[in-house]
């Protein structure tokens, strides 16, 4: 599931320094601009946004909430430090957003393999730019993003990721509104992740390449204080494989999603919510003699929803979930899923987010049809003093491959300290460490990290 969402506008912001263009900042950086399919509500009271933490997006992870093949909710608050005002540029009163993002980290891991341990520091530089239009009630915008990464003892690790983005939110009336959003991404998957795990990382020279192509849209009907209203979706992903194509070939694929969730308010800021959405996977190679891995996978939900209060905002959905696969000899499957991110905030500097879920991801494994996925994650955000703020966070999940041997079970621990010195400066330290068991011992890995960043809101 994309973990993208644009946000409620503020009707009172103006120019292009306003909220709005700051929490769409924000979220069009996310590997793909593809439109939300679901609203948490999480971007009240105490949210990165409103509260001057530095949230964590760990430079071990890849992809991005985009990824057609896992659909599980990435950590909460994913992203870095918050868009406060335009920064440099705000006397210029430039078309302009940027932000500019440099550190510095060790990792005793650099592969994820216990069995072919390799330790380095690596250097990443990571600026983006965003170009928001307003004409009237309507918002557009293009971005632009590169992610570079060196590596000082595993230069065949090196890359350069390229991001551009842009969307449009389309106001109809106060009724109706429609926000679109496309993407077209030149990527990575590092060495010992995804598609290159195990025994091959000794052998390759380069990571996996790929580029992709995204497209979303969101309907929106209902007024914000009706009793009820209606989101109806569509998105699309295009993932091709540019290199090693013995590992990946098999992996190309179109991905296509449409639904609808229905909103029922109960309360002024609690709704129950009803959804169900389709996903079909169409898998372009398929070798002679084999399953293919094509599917339809279904979701029926139900729910509540709450809007941020003085303390509490979230959603908890559950219901059950069906894989249909192309090929009759994979069979069909049916299991419960669930989705939950609560966050509470007893201070308004001190916020404490929740999230869990239950879910099928694609197989990143030969022979295997697809993951069983639960994650759970605990997150603790406060603000020391004004310039002063700290993030702890623990989390942990498992896989089951099906019609495989293969499960996976890990855990991992954060902690980040932020300082600003300028308003548009935020400078941090972070420690990561994760851990992952797998009943094939080639899969098994444990790494630390840790690393010092600084970050430039333009």
């Amino acid at each position: 599931m994309n973990t993208c969402r644009l946000g409620s506008r503020n009707r009172g912001s103006v120019g292009f320094a306003g909220r709005w263009w700051q929490s769409v900042f924000t979220a069009v950086f996310c590997s793909s601009a593809a439109v939300s399919i679901a609203d948490d509500g999480i971007s009240g009271p105490g949210s990165a946004s409103g509260g001057g933490y530095s949230a964590y997006s760990s430079p071990l992870m890849s992809g991005g909430g985009d990824s057609p093949y896992i659909r599980t909710r990435p950590i909460l608050d994913t992203g870095e430090a918050p868009v406060e005002g335009s920064g440099w540029l705000d006397g210029f009163r430039l078309p302009l957003l940027a932000r500019i993002r440099v550190g510095e980290y060790y990792t005793d891991n650099v592969f994820y393999n216990n069995l072919a341990r390799r330790s380095s520091f690596v250097t990443i530089v990571n600026p983006q730019f965003l170009v928001p239009m307003r004409f009237g009630k309507q918002n557009f915008g293009v971005a632009y993003s590169f992610k570079g990464s060196i590596y000082e003892n595993a230069s065949q690790n090196n890359y350069v990721d390229n991001y551009l983005n842009a969307f449009g939110d389309i106001e109809f009336s106060h009724r109706a509104r429609l926000m679109l959003s496309g993407s077209l991404v030149f990527a990575h998957d590092p060495i010992g992740t995804m598609f290159s795990q195990g025994n091959v990382v000794q052998i390759l020279n380069a990571p996996n390449e790929w580029h992709e192509q995204t497209f979303g849209a969101q309907f929106r009907y209902g007024a914000d204080k009706a009793k009820g209203r209606i989101d109806v979706y569509f998105n699309y992903v295009g993932r091709t494989y540019d290199n090693h194509p013995l590992l990946t070939q098999q992996r190309n694929l179109d991905g296509y999603t449409v639904g609808g969730t229905f909103y029922y308010k109960v309360m002024p800021k609690t709704s129950l919510l009803f959804q169900m959405d389709q996903i079909f996977s169409e898998y372009r190679y398929t070798p002679l003699g084999g399953l293919s891995l094509s599917s339809r996978q279904g979701r029926y939900l139900a729910g509540v929803l709450w809007e941020p209060t003085a303390k509490t905002a979230g959603s908890i959905r559950a219901g059950y979930l069906t894989k249909d696969f192309n090929d009759s000899e994979r069979g069909s499957y049916g299991m419960p899923t669930y989705e939950a991110a609560v966050s509470w905030a007893p201070k308004t500097y001190s916020t404490f987010r929740l999230a869990a879920s239950k879910t099928a991801n694609e197989s990143v494994y030969m022979g295997a049809s697809f993951a069983d996925s639960q994650y759970y994650a605990l997150a603790w955000n406060h603000i020391w003093l004004e310039r002063f703020s700290s993030r702890v966070e623990v989390n942990a999940r498992e896989d089951k491959y099906l019609d495989s041997d293969i499960t996976n079970k890990g855990f991992g621990v954060f902690a980040g300290v932020y300082y600003k010195p300028q308003r548009w400066l935020t400078t941090g330290l972070n420690y990561y460490y994760t851990q992952r068991n797998s009943t094939r011992r080639i899969y098994s890995y444990d790494a630390n990290m840790i690393e010092l960043n600084l970050q430039m809101n333009m």
